[in-house]
C-alpha cells in the first residue's frame, strides 16, 4: 500500500509499524499513536519517530495518504486473501471463531466513541424528515442496502435501494427527487455511482448520509451527516457486521421517532399476509 524506499534500513519498530499498516490500513485511520504503540509493542514516541522514518510528517499525514490509497482501491483481492492466509497460518493455536470474535470485540470498542450517538441522532432526524429514503452500497454492500430498504418499508418509511451499474444506474439517478435522503455506504474504492448520487442530491435538494470508515474521504466532504463506522478485519479479509449494526440502529431510531406509523404499517403487513394465506 505504501511506497517505502530501502525497507531494510528501517528500525525494528518502523518495520513492525509498516507491517501493521499493510495488514490493517482501515484500523490505522481510527487509531491514535498510543493505540499503534500497543499494536507494535513500542512507545507512542517511537511510533511517531517510526512514522517520520517512513517519510511522513506525522500521524495525520500518514492517515491522509492511507485514506487516499483506500479511495483508489489499491489492494487487490489476491493481496487481501494472501494477507489473511498468512495470518491464519501463523495463528494455528487460535481457531477462526476466536479470531473473528476478538476482531469484532476490538471494532465494537471503537464504536464506543462518545460522539457516535450524536452522529446517529443527527442522521436519524434527517431521515425522519425525508419523503423517501434511498440506500446505496457497492459489491457485497448491495445486499445490506436491499435488506435495510425492506425493513424501512415495514415501519412505514417509503424506501428504495439504488441498484445497477454503468448505464443501467442512470435510471436510478434519474429517480432522485427533492425531499429524498440517501444513505451511502462508502467503503474502499470511491465509485462513480457514489459521486453521481452526491452530485444529483445536491442538485435536486436531497440529503446525503454517509456511513464510512473514512470520514475524511471525498464522499464524506459536505455530506449532511457522516457516521464513522469501521469495518472488521481478520487478516485483511473484511466483514460487514458493524455496518449492518449501524443500519439496524437507524431503523430502530426511526421506529422510535414514528411509533404510530410503525404500528399502523405492521398491522397492514399482517393483514396482507393473512389475505395471501387464504389463497384465491
Amino acid at each position: 500500500m505504501l511506497e517505502v524506499q530501502l525497507r531494510q534500513s528501517l528500525s525494528a519498530a518502523a518495520t513492525r509499524l509498516l507491517d501493521y499498516i499493510e495488514r490493517h490500513p482501515n484500523a490505522v485511520l481510527v487509531s491514535s499513536a498510543l493505540d499503534l504503540a500497543a499494536k507494535i509493542d513500542a512507545s507512542d514516541a517511537t511510533v511517531i519517530r517510526s512514522i517520520q522514518s517512513l517519510g511522513f510528517d506525522g500521524l495525520p499525514h500518514l492517515k491522509t495518504v492511507i485514506a487516499e490509497k483506500l479511495d483508489q482501491g489499491s489492494r487487490t483481492p489476491v493481496e487481501k486473501v494472501g494477507v489473511t492466509v498468512r495470518e491464519l497460518t501463523q495463528e494455528t493455536s487460535r481457531p477462526p471463531l476466536q479470531l473473528v470474535v476478538e476482531a469484532y470485540a476490538k471494532t465494537l470498542e471503537r464504536l464506543s466513541n462518545p460522539s457516535l450517538p450524536d452522529q446517529f441522532e443527527s442522521a436519524a432526524h434527517l431521515l425522519d424528515g425525508a419523503n423517501r429514503i434511498g440506500l446505496f452500497g457497492s459489491g457485497p454492500l448491495v445486499r445490506l442496502a436491499q435488506q435495510t430498504a425492506t425493513h424501512l418499508g415495514r415501519i412505514g418509511r417509503p424506501s428504495f435501494a439504488m441498484e445497477g451499474t454503468g448505464h443501467a444506474f442512470a435510471d436510478a439517478l434519474l429517480g432522485l427527487q427533492n425531499g429524498d435522503a440517501v444513505v451511502l455506504l462508502a467503503y474502499g474504492k470511491v465509485h462513480k455511482e457514489s459521486l453521481l448520487i452526491k452530485e444529483e442530491l445536491k442538485r435536486v435538494g436531497g440529503k446525503l448520509i454517509v456511513i464510512t470508515d473514512n470520514p475524511n474521504g471525498r464522499l464524506s466532504k459536505d455530506a449532511d451527516a457522516v457516521l464513522e463506522v469501521p469495518r472488521t478485519e481478520v487478516g485483511n479479509m473484511t466483514f460487514y457486521g458493524t455496518i449492518l449494526l449501524a443500519l439496524e440502529t437507524l431503523v430502530l431510531s426511526l421506529t422510535q421517532l414514528g411509533p404510530n406509523r410503525a404500528m399502523e404499517t405492521a398491522h397492514r403487513l399482517r393483514d396482507f399476509r393473512t389475505e395471501l394465506d387464504r389463497g384465491v
